[in-house]
């Protein structure tokens, strides 16, 4: 969330009309990303300029990015142009849509799975846009994501394979929706350590809900004796592994994620020469949120809803035994995964 500071640099953004791009202001976005970027920054349209003053001047008609920077110093006055890579023509409709989509394709996570980089995100986008283009804060896609992922839990809890199925639909669909929020923050600049905490909130009860679906569902279809024993104990178990992910998180990571857990498993995996945590690490990757909703989607293809408890409880297990067995290789992988970030 923080900026590397450039005494030197200052920003002039010139009047003109403002466009909107991405749903929000080009005047206000480029400020944003002046200002995040630790330039100076004036906005010409409110205040008075030195049109010979040593800065950059922005017209009201492009969109920066923050890979413009860092800027050099100058001696007097440039006028920044539009390249098509760092910085976005904004005169016609086709430019504007090109300038969002360049800032879209750039709101990954370096810590996007293979699943979720090649086939997530390429749908997720569309759906920010989309977004964006009705002018839906990251909040609100939380929100969305939440009311779609609780469709995908009542749908499950009716008895019946295709209730499965649409269950595992709909579940895999509300993965892919879960990386809306993020990139409309990152596309519009306005990340938070709220966001990133209602993001995984909205994870976790999108969890729970789902598997209180199944097992709802599982009862229905005349194992009720059986459910009972097993929603218990899988239930009691999950919320204990939330718990103790959300204790690693608070003391190690520096916003409220739970992807650190996963980089900084793979670390100590890295850094061991350990077979169990290795093979620990190795696993690990099926507690992703991207993998386990392609998990889901196979399982519930197969009709089996035993199956979904099985899984849930294979992934409570291996996550509190790795968390007990390597808390100390993880905290020291954890304080290494920061300094590198």
């Amino acid at each position: 969330m923080g900026s590397v500071t450039f005494p030197d640099t200052r920003i002039v953004l010139l009047r003109g009309a403002d466009t909107r791009v991405l749903g929000l202001s080009s005047r206000v976005r480029n400020a944003r990303v002046a200002t995040r970027s630790g330039a100076g920054v004036v906005d010409g349209a409110r205040e008075p300029y030195d049109e010979q003053a040593a800065a950059y001047f922005v017209p009201s008609d492009v969109m920066i990015d923050r890979s413009l920077f860092p800027l050099p110093p100058v001696s007097g006055p440039v006028r920044v142009q539009a390249d098509g890579q760092h910085v976005f023509d904004l005169r016609t409709r086709a430019a504007r849509r090109h300038a969002a989509w360049a800032i879209l394709m750039r709101t990954s996570k370096p810590s996007d799975g293979h699943i979720a980089r090649r086939f997530n995100r390429p749908i997720s986008r569309v759906v920010s846009f989309a977004l964006l283009y009705l002018g839906l804060s990251a909040t609100q896609a939380s929100i969305l994501t939440l009311f779609a992922g609780l469709i995908g839990a009542a749908v499950a809890a009716h008895p019946g394979y295709l209730s499965f199925v649409t269950a595992g639909i709909l579940f895999k669909v509300s993965s892919i929706l879960d990386g809306v929020d993020g990139e409309i923050a990152r596309a519009t600049l306005t990340e938070s350590d709220a966001g990133v905490r209602l993001d995984t909130l909205v994870d976790h009860l999108t969890y729970v809900a789902f598997f209180i679906g199944v097992t709802i569902g599982w009862a229905r279809e005349g194992s009720a004796s059986q459910v009972a024993i097993w929603t218990v104990v899988i239930a009691g178990g999950l919320v204990l592994s939330f718990l103790r992910g959300a204790r690693f998180v608070s003391e190690h990571a520096p916003d409220a994620s739970f992807a650190f857990i996963d980089r900084s498993v793979r670390r100590a995996a890295r850094d061991s020469s350990g077979t169990t945590l290795r093979t620990a690490a190795s696993l690990f990757i099926l507690l992703r949120r991207d993998v386990f909703a392609v998990i889901f989607l196979f399982v519930s293809f197969t009709g089996l809803r035993v199956l979904v408890p099985a899984l849930v409880a294979f992934g409570v297990l291996l996550a509190n035994f790795t968390l007990s067995v390597y808390d100390r290789e993880l905290a020291a992988a954890a304080a290494l995964e920061r300094l590198a970030n």
